[in-house]
């Protein structure tokens, strides 16, 4: 059966629908409303987002705005951003030129003002403007050029699209096997992120490969997964492009009644979006089937001339070709047979162009550039890591050289003393006999000291270890800078292993999770509970992404109580009380939940206090109330104080006192205008002058963040 070519007319460009929240676009549009420039630019790049999946001219709208603030304020990323976002726009209706010009001034001001991210991304929109042109040497380069970018600040989704994209530009050229290869590596990136709307549209790429091996059931599954995942994100623009592509399909199985329904919906679809894209291809699809199929040559020419309306892809090298072909078939069976041959000509031509060996050589040329830099790099970090060993080694063979020649020396010596103790031995065997019973008790003394002491090093040594243990499951300063890079961490264990224990984890849609928590005991059996919540925190949020702060730690408390074996209001009260926080960055808000725990916010020298619930995490007198939470609108300058109350706890001072909470909230209060590390070091005076000579009573945690 001869096969049907169209260039996959739709999925050229994939569009990534974002949700219209309404109450979200009106609250962010309200706020621009009292906002400076620099915040109501951040909120109208927000709301044009909201809009970019249903109302294109809110890019040009909002992205003329922030280019003004732009202007105004002399900020070059604003400007930046405002361009980008008028090259989304002309690209969206079809102005590649415009589209372009844009994305191209767009790019000289991001690399002015070292916006690595904002250059990436404009270099992926222009490699879409120059595959819409037909141009696949410049759409790959400027894929590689965000490639690199990309993995270099380790943004796992968008290496995916991107290796997404290639896998396209490979799959117009025919290269099946390259094709197959970058969507497979897009694939494995996407299973990096925490991003659920990816899998659509691999699985759509792997759907248009087998179809273009004539694997037509093969990719029919594969698209049936892709419309499936693509209703589950409500994606109506992403459902358009696999409904065409399964018309196709069944077009090419002849079974043009099943293509009808498809292409009938997408229309429909499409016409509901204003998606342009989706109709010009609907209407070319539905002229081929009423052309070769139904045999209808006065409806194929109606959907012809309405494809042929939209003027602003007919005139475009990949949505042209489609048409030439169609076109030159009606004329060659129902219409002008020299105006038939004619246009087919142009198609055969046009079709050449964009295959030709030359085109597809050059693209495979920058594949094999990229993968050998990368492999480059590779190797040179193998290089450093090698000579660092060895730097190492040398220094170990230093080490034990010293080391041979210091027990050379002890050897010698003590052949002395060994020679001396002799003699002497001999010299007064006489009172040595004397003293024998002495000597036996002694050494039955000794003995058993050395036995105390060695159970004591072995159990001390434990201790040493099991804090080693903790100190490394305690999330690291790199995450903790992520969150935001002024903050700081007290953390003083009473003894050696802590009862407390900080938390947290970054999410790639720009969410902070962050917790401070109090375990019931210190020491060891405290550092035991510890090592149990921030295991059952890494489960709960990172690996079954539960971002709502109450509901973490409603689950928390149902793990807590499963572990410990509580069954009733007589069982042991271990457990822990908590301070959880979910900051929302794109909107700066902040949602908290405690467990006995209180967050506190200072904002321009006042105290706020957040309370939370009057329980712990873990049985609590037959208490099963859910937790609950509270959603905070966060300030730039505002400092998030999270702390156990090992501070308040702590008896010292003149009178040997409690220090008590009040005396801690006036101190941070009053010190809040000077610099973090400056608060640091006060707050570790404060307490090591207060605490004196008297015992810690308590493992002492303060965590501040500082909203930049």
């Amino acid at each position: 059966m001869k096969k049907i070519f169209l260039l996959f007319l739709f999925f050229l460009s994939v569009l990534n629908s974002l949700s219209q929240n309404k109450r979200v676009i009106d609250s962010l549009t309200a706020l621009t409303l009292k906002s400076d420039d620099t915040t109501k630019a951040n909120l109208y790049n927000l709301i044009a987002a909201q809009w970019a999946g249903s109302d294109p001219e809110k890019n040009k709208e909002f992205g003329q705005k922030i280019y003004a603030i732009g202007e105004t304020t002399g900020f070059g990323k604003y400007k930046a951003i405002g361009l980008f976002k008028l090259g989304i726009y002309y690209y969206t209706i079809g102005r590649m030129d415009s589209a372009q010009a844009f994305y191209i001034k767009a790019m000289a001001l991001a690399k002015s003002n070292k916006r690595f991210q904002l250059e990436a991304y404009i270099h992926q929109n222009l490699g879409l403007v120059y595959e819409r042109l037909g141009d696949y040497e410049s759409a790959i380069k400027e894929n590689i050029a965000a490639l690199k970018i990309f993995e270099t600040i380790k943004n796992d989704f968008a290496v995916s699209s991107l290796k997404n994209n290639i896998g396209i530009i490979y799959i117009k050229q025919h290269d099946f096997i390259l094709a197959e290869k970058y969507i497979l590596e897009a694939f494995e990136y996407l299973n990096k992120t925490s991003n659920a709307g990816g899998l659509c549209y691999v699985y759509q790429n792997l759907g248009l490969i087998e179809s273009n091996k004539e694997n037509y059931s093969k990719s029919n599954l594969f698209y049936r997964k892709a419309l499936s995942e693509f209703k589950s994100q409500n994606d109506l623009n992403g459902q358009v492009g696999v409904l065409q592509n399964l018309a196709m399909n069944f077009l090419n199985l002849n079974q043009p009644d099943s293509a009808n329904i498809y292409n009938t919906q997408s229309i429909v679809i499409s016409a509901s979006l204003d998606n342009l894209n989706g109709l010009y291809s609907g209407y070319l699809n539905q002229a081929n089937v009423y052309l070769r199929f139904f045999k209808s040559p006065k409806i194929a020419l109606r959907y012809l001339d309405s494809a042929a309306s939209i003027k602003e892809l007919h005139d475009l090298p990949e949505y042209k070709i489609a048409y030439y072909q169609t076109e030159a078939e009606y004329n060659l069976c129902y219409g002008d047979k020299v105006k038939g041959f004619l246009l087919m000509d142009r198609f055969l031509t046009l079709k050449d162009s964009l295959l030709s060996e030359e085109n597809i050589q050059s693209i495979k040329n920058l594949n094999t550039k990229y993968d050998t830099e990368k492999k480059d790099l590779q190797i040179q970090n193998q290089s450093l890591e090698i000579s660092a060993k060895e730097k190492e080694n040398a220094a170990k063979n230093k080490l034990l050289m010293f080391g041979a020649f210091a027990l050379a020396i002890v050897a010698l010596f003590g052949f002395i003393a060994f020679s001396n103790f002799k003699k002497a031995k001999k010299a007064n065997s006489v009172i040595n006999n004397q003293k024998e019973m002495v000597e036996l008790q002694k050494e039955e003394i000794t003995q058993q000291k050395v036995l105390v002491d060695e159970k004591q090093k072995e159990i001390i040594d434990s201790i040493n270890y099991a804090q080693k243990i903790q100190s490394a499951v305690l999330t690291s300063e790199e995450v903790w800078k992520k969150i935001s890079p002024e903050h700081f961490i007290i953390f003083l264990p009473k003894d050696i292993v802590s009862g407390d224990f900080y938390w947290a984890y970054n999410t790639v849609n720009n969410r902070s999770v962050f917790a401070l928590a109090d375990c019931t005991g210190h020491g060891v059996p405290g550092g035991f509970m510890s090592m149990l919540g921030n295991s059952f925190l890494n489960e709960l949020v990172v690996e079954n992404k539960m971002f709502k702060s109450d509901i973490i730690l409603n689950k928390l408390r149902d793990k807590i109580i499963k572990a410990l074996g509580q069954k009733g209001a007589d069982d042991r009260k271990d457990g822990m009380d908590m301070c959880l926080c979910v900051w929302n960055k794109l909107e700066n808000t902040l949602e908290f939940s405690g467990a006995n725990n209180s967050l506190w916010i200072i904002r321009n020298k006042e105290l706020l206090v957040f309370n939370g619930d009057k329980m712990p995490i873990g049985q609590f007198h037959n208490v099963s109330a859910p937790f609950t939470s509270q959603l905070i609108a966060l300030q730039k300058n505002d400092l998030v104080v999270l702390s156990t109350d090992g501070f308040a706890d702590q008896f010292g001072g003149e009178s040997g006192k409690k220090l008590k909470s009040k005396t801690l909230k006036e101190f941070l209060v009053k010190n809040s205008d000077t610099p973090l590390s400056d608060q640091k070091n006060e707050l570790a005076s404060l307490f090591s002058n207060w605490k004196g000579q008297h015992q810690q009573v308590d493992d002492v945690s303060l965590i501040m963040i500082k909203v930049i």
